[in-house]
């Protein structure tokens, strides 16, 4: 049943080997007396039939994936970050709201790159960072950041919260039921830095209002937490003078004043987001939270504002070929050219960025607008080819207003879906690089 292949086992022999002490209990190690041609041999241990046999391991750094990520020498299609233009939306969004700024940098900081948007922002002295997960802050501070970093969403059963009070993480506490097991996860002679995360009427995660005022007594008057701040989350800010919204903030007030009363005054006190620092008076609250309106991008279209669009997604042309009239483009071919004409093949598809409609998308190629031919695939575009193009033409597939008339906001428009929900998910085929001056 054992079979005994001479280039992968030795049968041990008396007198054959020298015992050596076991590293382990499955490992050990033995040195081949009176041949040449072994030398040192880390073995298992198997028996079988009351004969000991041994099976060399294998080197497991050759079964290690030394990339993990496609080199972004390899990739062919490449999103421009312009951190000036970041720096420039934050200063805009402090002006507006009239407060300190917490950027949100959750779900990949929109699309722009996590880690290295974090960097570039600490560097103009941004003190606070939020993210959503508790995974995203430590992923962060485990990479080097080492300022302050709030995020929300947690597993209680999970391992992320006793990772992130090891790592010295702001986390926001979302259900007062949660307070006792948060206690006794707090390492000895440490406090947490704690926010309490109260629905004024979203209905999402949140301690209900009715037991606020509770949860912000038990946290005070407890030695393992450090009261740090009060937070919640508008449900229709992109809308002016919205009566929940309102309403929402009338209530987030009146539980602040009546903290003050008693003694409890968080530090940090934030409702507003993207849209609220626009379209609501939050110049009483202490910070404020935005996150898409810092890349140009959100449910409200930010045209009409001095925000600007750091990102530009552009490609190359890889192919120019001739097709015939009658000819079918792509998938079910259901473009059928009316002439004779020339077309252009780009490596990028619904893979690489989140676009439908083929009927009604457009890139530019060198400087004119040129519409998909066909089907969308996940890692191909057809577009018509004019006959001034050539093999490594760049191609845009939107910038920021200047560089390219199209702009994310075109490709969610023809795609039926939110700029957020086309910017959120690029996939890892494109390389991000970075335009900064610092």
């Amino acid at each position: 049943m054992l079979a005994i292949c001479r280039s992968r086992w030795m049968r041990i022999s008396k007198g054959l080997f020298k015992k050596k002490p076991a590293k382990t209990d499955s490992t050990k190690t033995y040195i081949l007396k009176n041949t040449d041609n072994v030398r040192f041999y880390k073995t298992k241990i198997i028996r079988y039939n009351n004969m000991v046999y041994t099976k060399k391991r294998k080197d497991k750094k050759n079964k290690t994936c030394k990339h993990k990520n496609i080199p972004d020498a390899d990739k062919d299609i490449t999103a421009t970050v312009d951190i000036s233009a970041i720096y420039h939306n934050i200063l805009a969004l402090k002006n507006a709201a009239k407060t300190d700024i917490m950027p949100v940098l959750k779900s990949d900081a929109y699309g722009h790159g996590l880690l290295e948007i974090a960097k570039y922002i600490r560097k103009i002295g941004i003190k606070y960072i939020a993210v959503a997960t508790l995974g995203e802050a430590i992923l962060l501070r485990k990479n080097g950041d080492k300022g302050r970093i709030l995020s929300w969403l947690y597993d209680i059963d999970g391992n992320e919260l006793k990772d992130a009070m090891d790592l010295d993480l702001d986390i926001a506490i979302f259900d007062d039921l949660h307070l006792p097991k948060i206690k006794a996860m707090i390492p000895p002679h440490t406090k947490l830095k704690t926010t309490l995360f109260i629905d004024t009427g979203i209905n999402r995660v949140g301690i209900p209002y009715d037991n606020a005022l509770q949860a912000f007594k038990e946290v005070s008057m407890c030695d393992k937490f450090e009261l740090v701040g009060m937070m919640s989350h508008l449900a229709c800010a992109y809308l002016k003078n919205n009566p929940t919204v309102h309403k929402q903030l009338h209530l987030f007030r009146t539980l602040r004043d009546t903290l003050k009363t008693i003694g409890i005054i968080p530090p940090l006190v934030h409702i507003a987001a993207s849209d609220a620092c626009f379209n609501y008076d939050v110049s009483d609250f202490t910070i404020s939270r935005p996150g898409c309106a810092i890349f140009g991008v959100g449910y409200t279209n930010y045209s009409n504002t001095t925000l600007r669009l750091p990102m530009t997604l552009t490609t190359r042309i890889i192919q120019l070929k001739e097709i015939h009239k009658g000819d079918g483009i792509g998938y079910g071919l259901t473009y059928i050219a009316p002439k004779k004409m020339r077309i252009a093949i780009l490596p990028i598809g619904y893979g690489d960025i989140v676009i439908h409609a083929s009927s009604h998308a457009y890139v530019y190629i060198n400087g004119t607008k040129r519409r998909v031919l066909g089907r969308i695939s996940m890692d191909q575009l057809v577009v018509k080819a004019n006959d001034s193009d050539q093999y490594g033409d760049n191609v845009f597939l939107f910038g920021n207003g200047k560089n390219c008339p199209q702009t994310i906001y075109d490709i969610a428009k023809y795609s039926n879906l939110y700029p957020l929900e086309c910017i959120t998910h690029l996939g890892y085929r494109i390389h991000k690089q970075y335009l900064s001056n610092l």
